[in-house]
């Protein structure tokens, strides 16, 4: 890798000042400086967007973009469209960088000249600080089985995250993600689709190299269970993605089917233990059960397939709760699987 060869940083920006100041130092005090930072307003009404501005004048590195609000896909899509670099690095405005990300990411891409570069991220919670690596497994190895790249990917929700990705810029083709702006939740997951179509060489580090901050209030953690409707439109874009790619085998979709249903019972219990009454919850396992991408999709229910390299499948205990959590849904038995999420799985 050349070092003419420069990295775009993109950052999203909305109501994050008590956060933004480290955010952005942690791009400044690189060790490696080929980069430029992207910050995107999203019509900010706390004082983010004057940092935004302050931070510009003061580095001729920064780039700054004003916008009306649009949300998170349409503010990362605004800054995917400006970056000049020659690899995309995504951060998050409340979260912040190891010093030596850059270094380490030039460095992986000398070695493996991949399109896509992987790695591990700290959790910090209130509570306590958690680790997320790469799978031991695949850590150091370049992968250009692009099949058993989607096996991992699409099968562990650690991955979903653009945030540990370090993508090659000529991966994003310029599709138009504007119909799914309004989406809250999965908006990672939906446009890694582009990177998984595209790119062509996978590369996973065994780094942690991006902190990200547990916020209560953020999109992620403000999810109101009452008048929940079931809503399938990442997976429907997922598995669309996935048939113009053409590679995955049947023993592929049962994998990928299997891991969707031990999302959608952790979904479940959420439902039965947060909506405010039973009623609600029954109304939102219906919405479930009348998805056409359950009827279409997961209605088949579990199937026995191997997990994928270096993942390991749920314990026995909880493979039989899921199953029969799962056999309660496809019935109807609502009743049942309220009952089940409320008090008998309660203490599991």
């Amino acid at each position: 890798m050349s070092d003419s060869v420069s990295f775009s940083i993109l950052v999203p920006v909305y109501n994050v000042a008590p956060y933004l100041r480290q955010c952005v130092d942690s791009v400044l005090g690189q060790s490696d400086p080929r980069f430029e930072l992207l910050l995107v307003d999203d019509g900010s009404t706390d004082e983010s967007g004057a940092i935004c501005d302050e931070y510009a004048a003061r580095d001729k590195r920064v780039r700054v973009f004003h916008k009306a609000n649009g949300g998170l896909m349409s503010a990362r899509r605004c800054a995917i469209e400006r970056a000049g670099g020659d690899y995309c690095v995504f951060l998050d405005s409340d979260d912040y960088l190891e010093l030596n990300t850059l270094e380490t990411l030039r460095t992986a891409i000398d070695v493996s000249g991949a399109d896509c570069v992987i790695y591990g991220f700290r959790w910090l919670k209130p509570s306590a600080t958690e680790t997320v690596r790469c799978d031991a497994a695949l850590c150091s190895r370049l992968i250009t089985d692009k099949r058993a790249v989607l096996n991992t990917l699409l099968n562990d929700d650690s991955y979903n995250s653009l945030c540990r990705k370090c993508v090659r810029r000529s991966c994003f083709d310029g599709r138009d993600f504007s119909p799914f702006f309004h989406i809250k939740r999965g908006e990672d997951r939906i446009q890694s689709t582009e990177i998984l179509e595209n790119a062509q060489s996978f590369y996973f580090l065994p780094d942690t190299l991006y902190n990200y901050r547990v916020n209560d209030s953020s999109i992620t953690h403000t999810v109101s269970f009452d008048g929940y409707r079931a809503d399938y439109t990442v997976d429907e874009q997922v598995l669309e993605s996935l048939r113009r790619m053409a590679l995955f085998t049947r023993a592929d979709y049962d994998r990928l089917r299997n891991h969707l249903l031990d999302t959608l019972v952790i979904e479940l219990k959420r439902i039965c233990r947060y909506c405010s009454d039973k009623a609600n919850s029954f109304r939102a396992m219906d919405s479930v059960r009348s998805a056409p991408f359950f009827r279409e999709f997961l209605r088949e229910g579990y199937r026995r397939v191997p997990a994928p390299e270096g993942q390991q499948p749920p314990s026995r205990v909880r493979r039989f709760f899921n199953r029969l959590a799962v056999y309660l849904l496809r019935r109807g038995r609502l009743g049942a699987l309220y009952f089940l999420n409320t008090r008998v799985y309660r203490a599991r």
